[in-house]
């Protein structure tokens, strides 16, 4: 509640005092805050790592909250200098629950919020001015690597209590500079998306997303030479950037030449902006009736230019129907009709930018996506575009049918949510639930998606795109009254888990995708429990995955990544292939000089892609790309269909300097058996599309 009360004198301002500090006393002390701990990766120096608030409400930025710096408790946080997190560090614990000796901050207000976590330097600009990374912006931060948190941290009501009520999220939308993770931690009950992780480290982020350029790392500052480890590296831009977007592939194949001849059908509920009903009875031509919770039903074509024409169809801006309670009915737009011009989609902006102008016939153009139901209508499409789920034959079994083309689907049933007569549709057996985006969405189109957000699948659970939140699975919401000793941990760059992708280097005409990959980190005992792996030390993740190669028998060349491997010769790693049989098989050839496309062999490089000989030497704490061949349906690949690849794998070392030996005869582990099933779903769905 916000107080306007003009004093008259000491005695009211003494009174006022009383009452406001009798009010506090009788609020719990769990709902006193947000707690907030800073966690960094080992040898990381505390006082080079900073933190900036940044929110801007009304032209004014602040923040509510304190923090503890040695001994010295309660000190005040604001918006107007950057703080390092040896700053942050106090004796005693900033709330109940949050552990002493670690950097942490206690929230009780930070209204629509970023933190800016950065390295080497603080900011250069404070409150409502948030830095530009666009090159051209001569920014004063522009030189410092920082990345972003979002959060939202406003009191609320839990039970009859007032309490701060946090949500927040990560998003590498405009660009990748530092791998961050959060997890509230000493949560007592399931929170949902709890943790949103990054489980790989800044150099992979940035190494894979530096790479989903029309030329690999020209999106990265200040310069492609200047990506990880480079202590010059600031950030890779996404298409996002007005600056960089032209490195990016553009939309002219999926719109001009793809779709054309189909038609998208978006459709929904629209659930409405403010109270309900926002026009009761002002009629179609009211402006609140953008507001009205109400139906959609588009057909959406796209003529050669590449222009976006969406026509309503009947029954669609119905603010009665049936999946309106009826209390909140009132009227809707009717049926009005919205074009998108091809310039203002494929512009930094547009489909990259889930923000471009379009059209309300007979009403306006608009100069962005507002909130409201025409904007809602647009973004969906866009948030489709960017999936690359408009046009898809890829077949799926939907809830209402079986082996249905996805682009065939409404958008609605795409990701999830309620239809226009009230009819649920489950997010999690959605399309985007079950992951059928991008590359599964469009197996043969790399060009019919949003290829920056794709670079994110499988390593973080943050935003790619602004639209990403259609299917949920992006923010964290929770309080202390319900958890009370919990506490946001972020972790800034503190997993570095390792990731499979297609090897840049691949033998002639080759081709892979990876359609699915689970990275574990398994101990020595674990790995002889499960794969008679025995006196083995691994020093990657245990990597399961799924992959497509383009030839049938084709030898396809696959990476993950490591900087787990201690100092020494790349002669005494092994590399091995784990069956889901619970056996392992050493791959047996290291390519000594250079790539050999052969089953079996495998071979080092560092980031920048030279060759490891073995006469180098490994250094701790490096980054390398484990590069590994496999023949389709060869010896190391698990899967037997064509063109469809299985293969866990772990790089280590053998203590006793012995192999395992195969038994393609034993059962199977129960651990690697869904990964299994889920490349037979796609063995199955590729015969039937082959046989049609």
């Amino acid at each position: 509640m916000l107080f306007n009360i003009k004093l008259a004198g000491k005695t009211m301002r003494t009174m006022l005092l009383t009452f406001i500090m009798l009010l506090i006393s009788t609020v719990p002390a769990s709902a006193t805050g947000i707690p907030l701990v800073f966690k960094v990766k080992s040898g990381v120096d505390l006082s080079e790592v900073f933190i900036t608030f940044y929110n801007c409400i009304s032209h004014s930025s602040s923040i509510t909250g304190t923090y503890n710096k040695g001994s010295a408790k309660g000190q005040v946080l604001d918006t107007k200098h950057s703080y390092s997190l040896s700053d942050l560090v106090g004796t005693e614990s900033i709330a109940t629950g949050v552990p002493a000796g670690v950097p942490a901050v206690l929230i009780n207000n930070f209204d629509s919020g970023r933190i800016f976590i950065s390295y080497k330097s603080g900011m250069k600009t404070f409150g409502c001015t948030q830095p530009s990374v666009e090159p051209s912006s001569n920014d004063k931060s522009l030189s410092i690597r920082y990345q972003p948190m979002e959060l939202d941290i406003e009191s609320g009501i839990v039970g009859k209590n007032s309490t701060p009520i946090i949500n927040t999220n990560l998003t590498y939308i405009d660009y990748a500079a530092i791998a961050l993770s959060l997890t509230v931690v000493n949560a007592t009950t399931s929170i949902t998306n709890n943790p949103l992780l990054t489980t790989v480290s800044s150099e992979t982020l940035t190494d894979i997303l530096g790479k989903t350029t029309k030329v690999a790392y020209t999106a990265v500052q200040p310069s492609s030479a200047d990506r990880l480890p480079s202590s010059s590296f600031t950030r890779v831009l996404s298409p996002t950037s007005a600056d960089e977007s032209a490195q990016y592939s553009d939309w002219t194949n999926y719109l001009k030449t793809f779709l054309q001849g189909k038609t998208v059908k978006i459709a929904g509920l629209f659930g409405g902006v403010g109270g309900q009903p926002a026009n009761a009875a002002g009629g179609p031509g009211a402006a609140t009736a953008r507001n009205q919770t109400q139906s959609y039903d588009y057909l959406v074509t796209f003529d050669a230019t590449g222009k976006a024409t969406m026509t309503a169809q009947a029954g669609s801006g119905d603010g009665t129907v049936a999946g309106i309670a009826a209390v909140n009915r009132g009227d809707g737009v009717g049926l009005v009709d919205i074009t998108i011009e091809f310039a203002d989609l494929n512009a930094a902006t547009g489909i990259y930018g889930n923000n471009p102008a379009y059209t309300i016939v007979g009403v306006e153009t608009t100069a962005g996506v507002q909130n409201d139901y025409y904007g809602w209508v647009v973004g969906d499409l866009l948030a489709g575009l960017s999936w690359g789920l408009p046009g898809s034959t890829v077949l799926f079994n939907s809830t209402t049918a079986t082996n249905v083309q996805i682009g065939s689907l409404t958008s609605v049933e795409w990701w999830g949510g309620v239809k226009a007569d009230g009819t649920g549709v489950s997010v999690p057996l959605s399309p985007v639930g079950k992951g059928y985006v991008y590359s599964k969405a469009q197996p043969a189109g790399p060009l019919n998606y949003h290829t920056y957000a794709a670079g994110l699948v499988g390593i973080t659970g943050a935003y790619g795109f602004g639209l990403q939140d259609r299917a949920g699975q992006t923010l964290i919401n929770f309080n202390r009254i319900q958890q009370p000793n919990a506490y946001l941990e972020v972790g800034i760059d503190t997993k570095g888990k390792s990731a499979v992708v297609a090897s840049s280097m691949q033998a002639s005409g080759i081709v892979v995708t990876i359609d699915e990959f689970t990275p574990k980190k398994k101990t020595s005992t674990e790995l002889e429990s499960t794969y008679s792996l025995g006196d083995f030390n691994a020093f990657s993740s245990v990597c399961s995955f799924n992959a497509t190669i383009n030839t049938n028998g084709g030898h396809a060349t696959f990476m993950m990544d490591s900087n787990e491997i201690p100092t020494g010769s790349p002669t005494t790693l092994r590399l091995m292939k784990l069956y889901s049989n619970g056996t392992s098989m050493e791959y047996a050839d290291y390519a000594p000089t250079g790539p050999i496309f052969s089953d079996g062999s495998w071979w080092l490089t560092d980031l920048a892609g030279n060759h490891i000989l073995p006469s180098d030497k490994i250094t701790l704490g490096t980054h390398y790309y484990i590069h590994f061949v496999i023949k389709d349906n060869g010896l190391y690949d698990e899967n037997g269909a064509l063109g469809q690849i299985t293969d866990p794998v772990v790089l280590g070392i053998s203590t006793s300097g012995t192999g395992c030996v195969l038994n393609p005869n034993a059962g199977f582990s129960l651990e690697l058996a869904s990964l299994f099933i889920l490349g037979m779903i796609g063995i199955v769905l590729r015969k039937y599309l082959n046989k049609s």
